[in-house]
């Protein structure tokens, strides 16, 4: 049983009648179908249906108190009706509350951005591994600690109910530290309301989830929310919207980092890349240069390596430690994983779903290739999302590579083949290009059908 007002510590709210007693409750959710008796049914506000529709069911299954924004003058029998200004932060609020608050046991560290995400956080975690240091890591990969994985359902970052449970998991077993994905989903929902963070790092903005945000202003307010939580602000300011989100950031602290800009707190100085030793960057801080390896091969791969490097270093990683565990951060799942096989050829499978994304991993890749060698994409645009991106997708695939296979990915509640219809818009004609619906058989061809030396990136 939990009390009540200790699970709205923290919160702003309002009851609907005054009582002197003390409220206990057995838990929190927000599905009328799984309240249980003693229950709080927070009422949160979807796209379609708003959950206070149906709080008559939850009543009917013996909930305790009812939170939501609004009581439109409802009259409960047998529970209170509690009103707060954001249910969905609230939400949040709560489930930290009823696990013990276990964000601020822990040294949590934030990582947002369009593209790079997931490797840059899996460089930070290896780093403060490296150092000796307990590290769990939450991201698209799903949640990782000393060996043990949590499948977090392929979302960036995980639904309160599951977050909060997972850090005081961690916090019990001993963690420090926590390195995890910060979606602007999350972020815009008030996913993260229970956490501080000591770092926030952004990776770079461009053009994505704009069928949710709406515009890039707005997805550019949800990223830089995220600092309003974050100690020190780490900014990789290569793009416009990350050079803005510098300068107008309000954290305690700000760390600039760029692989063009030689006046950033963290430069590049020098980048090599090869198919065959993958990528070396050497990082300028203060006029002291460190040396750092990765095994993927990609120009991209630099910044990540940059802005992992910064953290770590905000962080009080000896360089040498994070060197060795950058360096030793070998295939990070569907980032430019190259897959082994006994072949002439070479096989990559990369998660790239923006424009931006595809086109700095097909330059990479074109600009190492070899005379003779063909780079062959297989690619498709999942449905019920962003729509914009599915021709320009198309288009930098035709730009980029010898040769493109548009395949199925995800259709979700659309017709594969108006989907692909949207991808060849952008694709250039002239160019030898193939539409196999069928994702299966599209890599099948991809592979029967590749000669000596081809790059072939899935």
């Amino acid at each position: 049983m939990y009390n009540l007002f200790e699970l709205l510590e923290g919160i702003e709210y309002r009851l609907s009648k005054y009582r002197n007693e003390k409220i206990y409750v057995t838990g929190v959710v927000h599905d009328s179908r799984e309240v249980l008796p003693g229950n709080i049914f927070i009422c949160l506000k979807g796209k379609k249906r708003d959950g206070f529709s149906f709080i008559r069911e939850a009543e009917k299954r013996g909930v305790r108190v009812i939170i939501c924004e609004n009581t439109y003058n409802y009259k409960l029998k047998n529970a209170v009706f509690v009103t707060v200004k954001d249910a969905r932060k609230a939400y949040s609020k709560i489930l930290s509350n009823m696990y013990g608050n276990p964000a601020g046991k822990l040294k949590m560290v934030a990582v947002t951005g369009t593209n790079g995400k997931t490797t840059v956080c899996q460089m930070i975690a290896s780093g403060l591994n490296a150092a000796g240091k307990k590290c769990a890591v939450i991201g698209t990969l799903g949640a990782e600690f000393e060996g043990r994985k949590t499948d977090t359902e392929t979302l960036t970052t995980p639904d309160p109910e599951l977050l909060y449970k997972l850090l005081k998991e961690y916090s019990d077993c001993g963690a420090e530290y926590v390195v995890m994905e910060a979606s602007s989903h999350s972020i815009q929902l008030g996913k993260l309301e229970g956490i501080n963070f000591v770092c926030g790092a952004i990776t770079n903005l461009t053009p994505e989830h704009l069928d949710f945000h709406g515009n890039m202003d707005e997805y550019y307010r949800a990223k830089k929310k995220l600092f309003e939580k974050c100690l020190t602000g780490v900014f990789l300011t290569d793009d416009q919207y990350t050079e803005k989100m510098y300068g107008e950031s309000e954290c305690k602290e700000k760390i600039r980092c760029s692989v063009r800009n030689s006046g950033a707190d963290y430069y590049c100085s020098e980048i090599e890349c090869s198919l065959a030793n993958g990528c070396r960057a050497v990082v300028d801080h203060s006029g002291r240069k460190i040396t750092y390896l990765s095994p993927v091969p990609a120009e991209f791969t630099a910044s990540n390596i940059l802005l992992a490097a910064a953290v770590l270093d905000v962080l009080g990683i000896d360089p040498e430690d994070a060197v060795r565990g950058i360096a030793g951060l070998k295939n990070v799942p569907g980032r430019m994983e190259k897959i082994s096989a006994d072949r002439n050829f070479d096989v990559y499978i990369d998660f790239a779903h923006t424009p931006d994304a595809l086109e700095k991993l097909l330059s990479s890749i074109s600009h190492l290739k070899k005379k003779g060698q063909r780079v062959v994409t297989l690619f498709g645009c999942g449905g019920d999302r962003d729509k914009s991106k599915r021709q320009l997708m198309g288009k930098v695939a035709s730009m980029l590579s010898d040769f493109v296979i548009i395949t199925s990915d995800n259709s979700r509640t659309e017709k594969t083949s108006d989907i692909i219809k949207e991808i060849e818009k952008g694709v250039d004609k002239s160019k030898p290009y193939l539409v196999i619906e069928n994702r299966e058989k599209a890599i099948e061809y991809a592979i029967s059908s590749a000669a000596d030396g081809d790059i072939i990136m899935l």
